[in-house]
């Protein structure tokens, strides 16, 4: 077993959740400084909750300082999880996702928290924009939405996990040409006239740019306590040749501003288009976790294991950072070819 994954003090979100999914999928420990807080700590404890000792794990990443921090073997099955911390949801589909699909047997998570913050993705952003590529690595997943929970709202997604025998490459280089766009005004509770109104402002926009868009509206299943409060969440998908994109954003009547909302939204679209990567920026970053598993060759894989490539609009940092971390923990050659900012090229491929 190779040595313990250093991850320093305070890592980036998607630095942080790669590591802990490499950790459960390899058995290769993470060194990182205490206390962990907030959606940070949830996430660490939903991971330990898959096959070990929760409390055990909480005492230890309380602690102030540098800790070891194994993580067990996870266990297929039912496993519901509390995650009280805004954004903790998407980050625990994203990480657990992946070591429970190398088990080849299917896996149901109830996700229990607010599942509709802002600046964390929607329940449309993963069923639409994160599980079609998900199906590219060979996991069938199925997302519901059985209570939508905004701010710091309790809500649940369950998602259903069907892996392949093990998982299959991901090839995303060219988007090829630009489809359509279809704007989802997703809305619960009370009057919908500003959901409805941003969601329009967002299909004038687009079309403002030559670019096909039409708007749909669904209902969104809210808890007991919020009847007779709206709560809305727009999320435009932009359908390629070859890939997709989706943006989202939040909104609670009486709105402000729905036409600034809308026309920002539509601004963000716009910007990815100016470039030419496949995928955005964030799931460039959350891809890197299955690209890493695949090229390992980890699962129940006959023959070599096969190489992952694919371009993003734009390098973080924290793309970066977790390909050096993907290197030190499995033997494979994780290449990140762009400037941090730019456009750039992702090649996961098996050490030679």
């Amino acid at each position: 077993m190779r040595g313990p994954v250093d991850l320093g003090e305070h890592p980036a979100q998607a630095v942080l959740d790669g590591a802990i999914g490499l950790a459960l999928a390899t058995g290769v420990p993470l060194r990182l400084r205490g206390p962990l807080q907030g959606a940070d700590l949830a996430v660490a404890l939903a991971a330990v909750k898959l096959g070990g000792d929760i409390e055990a794990a909480r005492d230890l990443l309380s602690r102030t300082g540098d800790v070891e921090f194994p993580l067990p073997h996870p266990r297929a099955g039912v496993h519901v999880l509390d995650l009280p911390d805004a954004g903790a949801v998407a980050r625990v589909l994203w990480t657990l996702s992946w070591p429970l699909a190398l088990l080849g047997r299917p896996s149901v998570l109830h996700l229990r928290g607010p599942n509709h913050a802002e600046g964390a993705p929607t329940f449309h952003d993963l069923r639409l924009g994160w599980a079609p590529f998900a199906a590219q690595f060979g996991l069938k997943i199925g997302l519901s939405l059985t209570q939508a929970g905004f701010g710091s709202e309790e809500g649940e997604i369950v998602a259903s996990l069907d892996p392949a025998p093990a998982l299959t490459p991901l090839r995303s280089v060219h988007r090829g040409l630009l489809r359509q766009v279809n704007v989802i005004a997703a809305v619960g509770g009370g009057r919908n006239d500003a959901a409805l109104e941003a969601a329009e402002q967002v299909v004038r926009a687009i079309r403002r740019q030559g670019v096909i868009a039409e708007a749909e509206r669904v209902p969104l299943p809210l808890p007991a306590s919020s009847v007779g409060r709206c709560r809305w969440a727009i999320t435009a998908t932009a359908e390629f040749e070859h890939s997709l994109v989706t943006f989202s954003t939040l909104g609670q009547a009486p709105a402000l501003a729905e036409t600034a909302q809308g026309d920002r939204l539509a601004e963000r679209l716009a910007r990815f288009l100016q470039r030419r990567g496949a995928l955005d920026a964030l799931m460039a970053e959350r891809l890197l976790l299955p690209s890493v598993l695949c090229a390992a060759g980890l699962g129940a894989r006959a023959g070599a294991p096969p190489s992952c490539h694919y371009t993003t609009s734009e390098v973080t940092a924290p793309l970066l950072e977790l390909a050096t971390i993907a290197r030190q923990a499995v033997p494979v050659r994780a290449v990140v070819d762009g400037a941090e900012g730019e456009e750039g090229v992702i090649v996961v491929a098996p050490q030679a």
